[in-house]
């Protein structure tokens, strides 16, 4: 099953700070025990962009933003997907229906419709609000 990677479940499993921090850890150890049925996790440029900005502007460390971006890009277990025009285009449509989402929520649900994917591991009840399933 592939599962869309949000930055709520990044921020979460890097920052030992984060509230969720233990979800997070017991969410990617259930995978790792094969009792969560993983295929891959799939993210977008979008992800990758809010994750690192996270870490380097609010947690200010550069070092530990570095890394995660190398993990996230070298992941035999993540599939990155890019946001194409069109993809933009109808992330904006849905952006303007979505009062209180934000822009990269819209285009993470955008691109889990155009690639079929039901189920985030995010704690952004956003995408439990507009129908999706999430982890844990």
């Amino acid at each position: 099953m592939n599962i869309f990677l949000d930055t709520s479940a990044l921020v979460a499993w890097f920052n030992q700070d984060d509230k969720y921090h233990q979800d997070a850890q017991k969410v990617l150890k259930d995978i790792q025990k094969d009792q969560l049925r993983l295929t891959r996790f799939i993210i977008t440029d979008y992800i990758i962009d809010e994750t690192l900005t996270f870490f380097e502007t609010t947690i200010k460390n550069h070092e530990l933003a570095e890394k995660i971006g190398e993990a996230l890009l070298k992941s035999g277990y993540i599939h990155l997907e890019h946001i194409d025009p069109e993809t933009f285009e109808q992330t904006w449509e849905r952006f303007k229906q979505s009062t209180g989402f934000s822009f990269t929520d819209c285009s993470s649900m955008t691109m889990m419709d155009k690639l079929g994917i039901r189920t985030a591991f995010s704690f952004d009840e956003h995408f439990k609000m507009a129908g999706y399933n999430l982890l844990p």
